[in-house]
């Protein structure tokens, strides 16, 4: 199993808090940090055209872990800190065929890295993500990232409300009480920024989730997929794998349609299959295209890559990357762009 499924497993949480109920999400507190649960993400996707007809994908993640339960009673130092942050940053340039990866660490002391509400902001160095505006009608954020020569500097803006996955919020991963999460997206963030020589505009996605343990021992990862459609509708669907390859079937996801509706999508209502394959050099084999279909709404879905290779590197290996999707609904075409996320197939992480 990858070290994320690792990291997600039901192993060391005694002491933390757990989602085990269904609850009121405030926003935009809770775009802000959850100590008391051991781990949680800002994962942010996104598909861009440049004004000279370039084509990008970008990925800005920063996962919070806490080595141990949340207590600042036996804080002694500045410099002490039972937080650490880690960040991926990654960038996929269609035109040119490149795909760039970072990473970073740090502790959560003394500004090195960390979260809060109010007013929003996560960061780990100079890597961020904070509010730059009243939340009003509409969110407004301001994204930066870079590495080496490869920069990220975006102002998102959010055209729909928070969308709660799995039972209001409450996404269970498998039987076991607590293996969950609390999970919402914003599924639609108009994305764009313009200088003197560059501009680029698109949208992107937002995935937030805390927890304490999600994955069970016997699953081995998922695949995730985040779609952006040229209805107005989105579809965000994860398919969890157990050991053996097998489908669990606490596989789920969630169908925003035009307006704002969220319809919850169980095990039973997504066909998802593998058309194609891609093979890293380790020969670890990964799904490289598919087939969806959502058959109470008349949605057929294939979704391809924009480019074979977007495998992360990193502490996980693990592929994540930027995807076209034609198709229909309700016998009419259909089209959109999106993001996927494979885990636990790499057969030698580093």
């Amino acid at each position: 199993a990858s070290r994320l499924s690792e990291l997600l497993s039901d192993g060391g949480v005694e002491g933390y808090a757990k989602a085990i109920t269904p609850r009121t999400f405030q926003f935009p507190q809770d775009h802000g940090p959850h100590a008391e649960f051991r781990n949680e993400w800002w994962y942010i996707t996104g598909n861009l055209d440049g004004n000279k007809g370039e084509r990008f994908g970008y990925e800005l993640t920063i996962f919070r872990f806490s080595l141990t339960p949340f207590d600042d009673s036996d804080v002694l130092s500045s410099w002490q800190s039972n937080q650490v942050y880690v960040g991926h940053f990654a960038i996929t340039d269609v035109g040119a065929e490149k795909f760039h990866v970072a990473q970073r660490y740090s502790r959560g002391s003394v500004g090195l890295a960390g979260a809060r509400a109010d007013p929003f902001r996560v960061w780990l160095d100079d890597w961020s993500v904070e509010a730059a505006g009243d939340e009003g009608d509409s969110l407004r954020w301001r994204l930066r990232a870079q590495d080496s020569d490869v920069e990220l500097n975006l102002d998102l803006r959010s055209l729909k409300a928070p969308v709660l996955n799995g039972e209001g919020g409450l996404s269970r991963k498998s039987a076991e009480p607590g293996n969950a999460s609390y999970y919402y997206s914003l599924t639609r963030l108009q994305t764009g920024i313009e200088d003197q020589t560059f501009s680029v505009s698109g949208q992107s996605w937002l995935d937030r989730e805390w927890s304490s343990s999600a994955l069970s021992s016997e699953q081995r990862g998922w695949d995730w997929f985040a779609l952006q459609l040229s209805d107005g509708s989105e579809l965000m669907f994860y398919q969890l794998r157990h050991n053996d390859g097998s489908v669990d079937r606490h596989s789920a996801g969630t169908w925003n349609d035009a307006d704002g509706n969220a319809i919850y999508l169980g095990y039973d209502d997504v066909a998802l299959s593998v058309t194609d394959q891609w093979i890293n050099e380790q020969g670890s084999k990964y799904p490289a295209a598919w087939q969806l279909s959502i058959p109470a709404l008349n949605v057929t879905f294939e979704i391809l890559p924009v480019m074979a290779e977007q495998e992360l590197v990193t502490n996980v290996r693990y592929w994540e990357g930027a995807v076209d999707v034609t198709g229909s609904a309700n016998g009419e075409p259909l089209v959109g762009r999106g993001y996927v996320e494979l885990t636990g197939y790499a057969e030698n992480p580093p």
